[in-house]
């Protein structure tokens, strides 16, 4: 099953985070980190090891990395896992050695990033293994700046990409329709103006679906639909099109997929997955 609608984010690259590491560097340390600073000599150094304290899915090991080509010597990585694969508790990460005061000054800057995208990627992942007939989607509804690494994140997990931004689709809503006139208005308009561009129409109710597919959208989507007519919109889609894709969405957490996953090979957007994700426990020990 193809895990992405336009572009898959299945790489990060240094331009993708570079800017918001700079960003929490500025911001953790305007000056000096005066308790390490007063405890540690320029010439302390140490070892460090980054352990994972519950299981899951490593993601964000090139932010280590490129912290490493900013300090160069004060700040260098072993790595001893590799990204995006599965880490059991209390296995080791990294090791990171160098100078003291870097180490512990970066220590929260790093944890944050791995925490956090790690935590993305363990909780898709654990979806996924439990719906494997269903397209796990991202959605938009992520910080500003960390748009690509959470999606990343969500990739990195097992899940799929939905538009990366509101340039690559068109995703035409209610309001959208509303002050178009309608659906087929609001087709044609994006038909006429991006043609090279895929339209997802959403829909929220069963009176919809008929003009809807007369459209011939790429996609289809179910918003806030019940249980009944979600069984109704699909059967009637998968009768009349071979090829418009369908996806379900609306508050969905994970204890609503089970319906969803009869159906078999539908996309299910998870606003869950990116904004309610907690942190991955990770832990950083010094052995000096």
């Amino acid at each position: 099953m193809q895990r992405y609608y336009t572009t898959p984010v299945n790489r990060l690259y240094p331009q993708d985070f570079t800017s918001l590491l700079k960003l929490a560097m500025e911001e953790d340390c305007p000056e000096d980190d005066i308790t390490s600073y007063a405890i540690f000599s320029p010439g302390d150094r140490g070892i460090a090891l980054l352990t994972t304290r519950e299981d899951g899915i490593l993601c964000g090991s090139q932010i280590l990395e490129s912290i490493h080509e900013i300090f160069g010597n004060d700040f260098i990585v072993k790595m001893e896992t590799q990204e995006g694969s599965k880490i059991q508790k209390g296995s080791k990460i990294a090791e990171i050695s160098g100078s003291l005061r870097v180490i512990l000054r970066m220590e929260r800057i790093f944890l944050n990033f791995l925490q956090y995208l790690s935590g993305i990627s363990s909780t898709v992942n654990k979806i996924v293994n439990e719906f494997p007939d269903l397209l796990i989607l991202d959605t938009r509804k992520t910080l500003p700046g960390y748009r690509k690494l959470a999606k990343y994140a969500v990739y990195t997990g097992g899940g799929a990409n939905h538009r990366i931004n509101l340039s690559e689709m068109a995703l035409i809503k209610d309001n959208h329709i509303a002050l178009c006139g309608s659906i087929t208005n609001a087709v044609h308009k994006i038909r006429e103006n991006y043609p090279d561009k895929k339209i997802e129409l959403e829909i929220d109710s069963l009176e919809e679906l008929e003009e809807a597919l007369n459209s011939s959208p790429e996609i289809i989507m179910l918003d806030n639909f019940n249980e009944e007519n979600t069984k109704i919109a699909i059967e009637n889609i998968r009768r009349k099109s071979s090829t418009i894709r369908i996806e379900c969405s609306g508050g969905i957490t994970p204890n609503k997929l089970k319906f969803l996953a009869g159906f078999g090979g539908i996309g299910v957007s998870m606003g869950y997955i990116t904004h309610t994700t907690r942190f991955m426990d990770l832990g950083l020990d010094i052995e000096y």
